[in-house]
């Protein structure tokens, strides 16, 4: 039997020795759960098609990330399992590099806040549904890389969070979502800029989210601000890091002025302040 493989490993070695090798790096040594990583891939073909998958061992879920550029970002979900994940890196779906790495688990405190209760008719409940998918369509768009900043900009000049990413809300006593950004508190009318540079996807009002805004950074990341009292751009406009995009407001399903600002990554949630922590490019 192993006579009849010569043939093919020697084909095999004769091909692939053609192809030119890709310098693959993870830029830390381990991740918490919420965490945005990147992969640099030097040497990378830009007619390839680049795939990260990262596998929770404990639940066998798989979570893919795109590139065909020579950064590949990528996410730990907030509900990451394992205390190790798994990440494999693909070229044209052939696997060129596999690690394990560490993952802190990160606590996620609770967060009670009381609202006043309203009737929802029929037609805000399909309002709440249809923008729902729209923001889950739309931050799963891979595009080329917009952006060229090394690190995240702030979005305010003063962070002060108010509720966490991850935390658990409980809403009147009632056990609801986990947070999907990060709160900070500010005054009303507050200046809020975008984190990186991109294009505006999104820029209008949707029923919980309020005055809301959406940047594409290409790679498949994105950015949401939300419960904005104004929206300073246009769906379409391109936009650079420290660009002031909206105003800080309590529109929406909202307690008071704050920004509440996602970070996402393929359409997963990560932690913004993880995010600031990230350097995006060498």
């Amino acid at each position: 039997m192993f006579k009849k493989l010569l043939p093919f490993l020697a084909l095999t070695f004769v091909f692939t020795s053609t192809l030119k090798a890709e310098e693959i790096k993870l830029d830390k040594n381990s991740y918490k759960t919420g965490s945005l990583g990147v992969i640099n891939i030097k040497g990378a073909d830009l007619d390839s098609i680049y795939k990260a998958v990262v596998i929770d061992k404990k639940t066998g879920k798989r979570y893919k990330f795109l590139t065909t550029e020579e950064q590949l970002l990528f996410g730990i979900p907030r509900d990451f399992k394992s205390k190790k994940a798994v990440i494999n890196v693909y070229r044209n779906n052939k696997l060129i590099y596999s690690t394990e790495v560490p993952v802190k688990k990160k606590y996620y405190r609770l967060s009670k806040i009381w609202i006043k209760r309203r009737k929802r008719d029929p037609k805000i409940v399909a309002r709440i549904k249809r923008e729902g998918r729209l923001i889950r369509t739309t931050i799963r768009v891979y595009t080329d890389k917009y952006f060229s900043e090394k690190w995240f900009y702030k979005p305010l000049r003063k962070l002060s969070i108010s509720t966490p990413f991850g935390a658990r809300r409980i809403i009147n006593n009632k056990i609801k979502y986990a947070h999907s950004g990060t709160d900070f508190r500010a005054k009303m009318g507050t200046p809020v800029k975008a984190v990186l540079s991109g294009k505006v996807v999104v820029a209008r009002n949707f029923y919980l989210t309020g005055n809301t805004v959406i940047i594409n950074h290409g790679l498949g990341l994105y950015s949401l601000y939300a419960h904005l009292s104004k929206i300073r751009v246009k769906e379409g406009q391109k936009v650079k890091a420290g660009q002031v995009i909206g105003n800080v407001g309590s529109t929406g399903r909202s307690t008071g002025p704050h920004l509440h600002l996602g970070i996402y990554i393929n359409g997963m949630r990560v932690d913004p302040m993880e995010a600031f922590k990230t350097k995006l490019k060498k």
